[in-house]
C-alpha cells in the first residue's frame, strides 16, 4: 500500500493531484528513495512523506519530499514536474510532440544523471527515478525525482556578499574576493560537466542559479563542493568554444570577470596545461564566431577574450 502524503505550504493543485497520482499508481518513493541510496545498505521503508514547494515557475515545478521513518530519522528527495507546455531543454523536430520531447527529455535526464554519478559523484544529483502515465481525460504525466543537495546556490551567495557590503557586514576586498571566488567555483562546475559529458554534451544556461555550493559558510576554495541542480537546454555536440561563449555570456566580458573568474575557473576545471592547450586550440573557431557577431553587431564584443586566450601561449 502505498505511503500516506502530506503538504506543507501552497503547493499547486495540479501538482498535488499529478504527485498523489504517481503514489498511488506506483508506490514511488521508496523505489526512489533506493534508487538514490543505491547499494547503501538495506533500504527501509517509510512511513509517510511531506512534501514542500521549492519552486513553481520555469520548466518545471520543483518540491521538496521529506520522508519520514522510525526513530525520528528522515530523508529528502526532489520531486520535478514538467509543467503543460513544451519544455525549452531540448531540442524537438518538427514532427515530434510536446509529449514526446518532455519524455525523451525526463529520460535522458535520468541517463545522464546515472553516467554522472559514475564519472563525478556529487558533482549532479543522483536520480531516484521518471514516471510517466495518462491521467483520465488523455493527458500526459510525468514525475522527475532526484536527490535533495543541501546548500545556497551561487547566485543566492552573491547577493547575500553583497548585503553584507551595502550594510558595512563586509569590506569591500574580502566582498570582491568572495564574490569572485564562488563565481569562478560556478565556472569550474560547468566545465566539469562538460568534461564529465565527454566534451560533446552542455547547457545552453549555465545559470548561477542552477549551481549549489554546499558549504556556503566555509572558505571557497577550486576544490569546494558545488552540485549542478538542472541542465536546461541541452546541446548536442558542444565544442569548447560554445563552452566558453555561453559562460562568458552569463558570467560577463568585463576585462576584470575574464581574467578572475571565466578563465581561471576553466583552468581549475581542465588543469593548467591542458586548459591553456585546448583554450589556444579553440582559438581560430573563436576568431571566427567574434567576427560574425562583430559583422552583425557592428561592435567588437568578444575582443577581450580573444586578446587574453592569445595571451595564454
Amino acid at each position: 500500500m502505498p505511503i500516506p502524503l502530506q503538504w506543507d505550504g501552497q503547493p499547486g493543485p495540479a501538482h498535488v493531484a499529478t504527485v498523489e497520482t504517481a503514489n498511488r499508481l506506483f508506490d514511488f518513493v521508496p523505489q526512489a528513495l533506493h534508487r538514490v541510496q543505491g547499494a547503501a545498505g538495506a533500504p527501509l521503508t517509510p512511513h509517510a512523506a511531506i512534501l514542500t514547494p521549492l519552486a513553481t515557475g520555469g520548466g518545471m515545478a520543483v518540491y521538496k519530499l521529506t520522508a519520514l521513518f522510525p526513530q525520528q530519522q528522515t530523508q529528502q528527495l526532489v520531486c520535478k514536474i514538467p509543467h503543460q507546455r513544451r519544455i525549452v531543454y531540448t531540442p524537438a523536430t518538427d514532427h515530434q510532440s510536446t509529449e514526446d520531447a518532455t519524455r525523451q527529455l525526463l529520460d535522458r535526464l535520468v541517463t545522464l544523471a546515472d553516467h554522472l554519478a559514475q564519472r563525478t559523484p556529487g558533482l549532479f544529483p543522483r536520480s531516484g527515478g521518471v514516471w510517466h502515465w495518462y491521467a483520465a481525460d488523455g493527458t500526459p504525466q510525468h514525475l522527475l525525482v532526484e536527490e535533495f543537495i543541501p546548500g545556497l546556490s551561487v547566485e543566492r551567495l552573491k547577493l547575500i556578499y553583497e548585503q553584507a557590503w551595502l550594510t558595512q557586514q563586509m569590506s569591500p576586498q574580502v566582498y570582491h574576493q568572495s564574490r569572485t571566488a564562488v563565481e569562478r567555483l560556478a565556472v569550474a562546475a560547468f566545465l566539469r560537466l562538460w568534461q564529465a559529458l565527454d566534451r560533446r554534451l552542455f547547457t545552453s544556461d549555465p545559470s548561477p542559479w542552477n549551481v549549489l555550493v554546499q558549504q556556503p559558510d566555509a572558505a571557497l576554495t577550486s576544490q569546494s563542493a558545488a552540485t549542478i541542480i538542472d541542465l536546461h537546454g541541452l546541446e548536442d555536440d558542444a565544442g569548447l568554444a560554445y563552452v566558453v561563449q555561453r559562460l562568458a555570456a552569463v558570467y560577463g566580458m568585463r576585462q576584470d570577470m575574464l581574467e578572475e573568474v571565466l578563465i581561471p575557473g576553466m583552468l581549475d576545471a581542465l588543469g593548467e596545461a591542458e586548459g591553456r592547450a585546448l583554450l589556444l586550440a579553440e582559438l581560430p573557431r573563436l576568431e571566427v564566431e567574434a567576427e560574425r557577431v562583430r559583422q552583425n553587431l557592428g561592435v567588437d564584443l568578444q575582443r577581450p577574450l580573444l586578446r587574453l586566450i592569445r595571451s595564454l601561449a
